[in-house]
């Protein structure tokens, strides 16, 4: 099967990839990369480090985006189809999308037809993200996937099962099936029903080409952490696992997973996979993120690659430049924090993060804040503040490190830290 151990990538000390060729045979390096999706910061800043020039459009032009792309908000109540104008007044050169985009293949299609695609086209998108078709795909590959049922006719209202949006991403409209959730009126259409599996949660990163699939990183997903003012599904920030220390047991089903997504559905490029690992290192998979996802830009601290950049060569386009050397940390946390209340956001306040950035920053200048807001916004309640970086001599050293710094940012905000 050809699930690639790094062969070509070098995967671990790598710092450039062996690009594949083109379909065209030829090595295409472009004047100019069309980032989009709901935020573009962290796969704009990786393209930079590989030499690309950006354009990014987003909801948050947050000021760490500027320095990297040629940033544009565009408006939430026109979200997604924005993009779309958006794709047209940019200059020539291809596009990438983040997430959650790949809920919307038809959008993708119609800009793919004006520019270059970086990524998985609609019928990709639409096959893997449909749980009947990509549960039988598993299944024919040893994997498991929770039971799925599209109506809730006869299931128990004891929490055992779990309502969730087809179109979903980062956890949002997840809730427990239950006699409350049963007595709220909503159309069946539009969601699914799966069976809770109890477990940890985690995440695989695959780099997927012509030749194979490439298990780049794996983490564990910190989900609904209450401090952090995050709902009890949503999804809030990752520990980086190195590939080289997962068990051969558990290595084994990711690579299984990622030939099944190389070989059944033609996904291409920077890919992330949800799962439940049990205690014996059981996995059940729960959903695939077709595009790059949050929790790589820990892969880039810890390795040096630059995500966007092995993206890119996965479709034929070869990176100007070489990425720097990987950060001092071995290992890498990251943290999205959530405001409970409006918050206003006065230029004081830039100045105040600002200056706990430069004394979180690590030896190698790397931030330990970014998606950090604009003078003159408020966030609505719910709404992410900012990301939030620490790393250290192990994973465990990473996440007490990353909430010391939480805890810093929340005393600098004046928000409770429940």
């Amino acid at each position: 099967m050809p699930v690639r151990r790094g062969r070509g990538y070098h995967f671990g000390s790598f710092r450039q990839p062996i690009r594949p060729p083109s379909p065209t045979g030829l090595r295409v390096t472009a004047p100019l990369l069309l980032v989009i999706g709901a935020s573009a910061r962290a796969f704009s800043a990786s393209a930079h480090r590989a030499g690309w020039r950006v354009r990014a459009a987003d909801l948050f032009a947050d000021r760490d985006l500027a320095p990297v792309a040629d940033a544009v908000a565009v408006p939430a109540d026109d979200y997604p189809a924005a993009l779309e104008a958006e794709a047209e007044r940019s200059p020539p050169g291809p596009f990438a999308y983040v997430g959650a985009l790949e809920n919307h293949p038809d959008l993708i299609d119609a800009i793919a037809a004006r520019r270059s695609l970086a990524g998985c086209p609609g019928h990709v998108l639409r096959r893997v993200r449909d749980p009947r078709t990509l549960a039988e795909a598993l299944a024919d590959a040893g994997v498991d996937f929770p039971a799925t049922r599209f109506r809730p006719d006869g299931l128990p209202l004891d929490g055992s099962w779990l309502v969730k949006p087809l179109a979903g991403g980062g956890g949002r409209g997840i809730a427990p099936w239950d006699a409350s959730a049963a007595a709220r009126p909503a159309p069946h259409r539009g969601r699914m029903w799966q069976r809770r599996v109890r477990g940890a949660a985690v995440s695989a990163s695959f780099v997927i080409d012509p030749r194979g699939a490439v298990l780049v990183g794996a983490s564990r997903q910190l989900v609904g952490v209450a401090a952090w003012h995050a709902p009890p599904f949503a999804w809030c920030g990752a520990v980086d696992v190195p590939p080289e220390s997962l068990g051969d047991a558990v290595r084994g089903r990711w690579e299984r997973v990622g030939g099944v997504l190389w070989r059944e559905f033609g996904v291409r490029g920077a890919v992330g996979v949800d799962a439940i690992e049990d205690d014996a290192g059981g996995l059940v998979v729960v959903e695939v993120n077709p595009r790059p996802t949050a929790s790589m830009e820990l892969v880039e601290r810890r390795s040096g690659a630059s995500i966007a950049g092995l993206h890119l060569a996965a479709h034929g386009l070869a990176s100007p430049a070489r990425p720097a050397a990987a950060a001092a940390a071995p290992a890498w946390a990251k943290a999205v924090l959530r405001t409970p209340a409006a918050l206003p956001i006065s230029g004081r306040l830039c100045d105040a993060l600002d200056a706990l950035d430069e004394r979180c920053r690590d030896d190698d200048g790397l931030a330990g804040l970014a998606d950090l807001p604009r003078a003159g916004s408020t966030l609505p309640p719910g709404c992410p503040i900012l990301t939030i970086f620490a790393g250290g001599a192990g994973a465990g050293e990473a996440l007490a490190a990353l909430d010391r710094r939480v805890a810093a940012v929340q005393r600098l905000l004046g928000l409770p830290a429940t």
